[in-house]
């Protein structure tokens, strides 16, 4: 049976070169499977549901751990105070 997507969100989403793109996030109406796709149609990734879920839960906690602020604050900001109750 051929796949039909329904749009659920989109988000833009900025490059490392200042441009922006858009991906969205679909759901087969039949199926109930998964695809992430940028506006152009170049990446496309389509998942089944469940295995869908186990990869994106998963990314989202490595991507968390990578930009934990009160691990890397000093990294990304320059200093190591997270206090912003101060005033200048």
């Amino acid at each position: 049976m051929k796949a039909n997507w329904k749009k659920i969100q989109s988000w833009n989403v900025g490059n490392a070169d200042g441009s922006v793109e858009k991906y969205t996030l679909y759901e087969d109406e039949y199926s109930g499977n998964i695809k992430v796709e940028n506006d152009f149609g170049n990446i496309s990734i389509e998942m089944e549901r469940m295995s869908g879920y186990e990869f994106l839960k998963s990314l989202s906690r490595e991507v968390t751990d990578l930009l934990d602020l009160n691990q890397d604050y000093e990294h990304w900001f320059g200093g190591d105070d997270l206090n912003c109750d101060h005033n200048d």
